[in-house]
């Protein structure tokens, strides 16, 4: 999946935003010290074919336009919180966990209070990604809110002096 971030320099956080044009592979959630062979593989691919395609860039090869779908940005959403001491006072619900790129509705459940009540979700409709990731933890954000876009990618070529 493609995700558009656009973010302020002053809000990046992750090292392609010092670069100019950049991108970066994300292989999703992995428990620290642990190597699974299956995300090393599909790690591995993302990597040979990003490295083959700059090659045949770079080489003078042309590449045809097309369309892609994407998701970008719209907001992030924190814990529900005690005003005081700033502690977690819900979980994220398990209809949304593991449901990342999956349409949240107005109504769809978000978060379950620790005293068992379910927080609703009351916004537009947009697709939640890194829901309940730990590392986001310390962000304060429990999840980000996208819309579904199309990217309209040009045709290009390089021309070589």
């Amino acid at each position: 999946r493609l995700i558009q971030l656009d973010l302020p320099i002053s809000e990046a956080y992750s090292l392609e935003s010092v670069g100019k044009h950049s991108f970066a592979i994300e292989i999703g959630p992995q428990p620290c010290g642990v190597l699974r062979a299956d995300i090393f593989n599909i790690a591995k691919e993302a990597l040979d074919l990003t490295m083959e395609w700059i090659q045949k860039f770079n080489s003078g090869s042309s590449f045809e336009g097309d369309a892609v779908e994407a998701y970008n940005m719209a907001k992030s959403v924190d814990y529900p919180r005690d005003p005081t001491t700033g502690e977690l006072t819900a979980v994220i619900h398990p209809q949304l966990q593991d449901n990342d790129f999956k349409l949240l509705q107005p109504g769809d459940p978000v978060f379950l209070s620790f005293s068992g009540e379910t927080v609703k979700h009351d916004g537009e409709e947009l697709y939640p990604f890194f829901v309940n990731e730990c590392a986001y933890y310390e962000k304060k954000i429990a999840f980000h809110l996208a819309r579904k876009i199309t990217l309209a990618i040009p045709s290009i070529s390089v021309t070589r002096d």
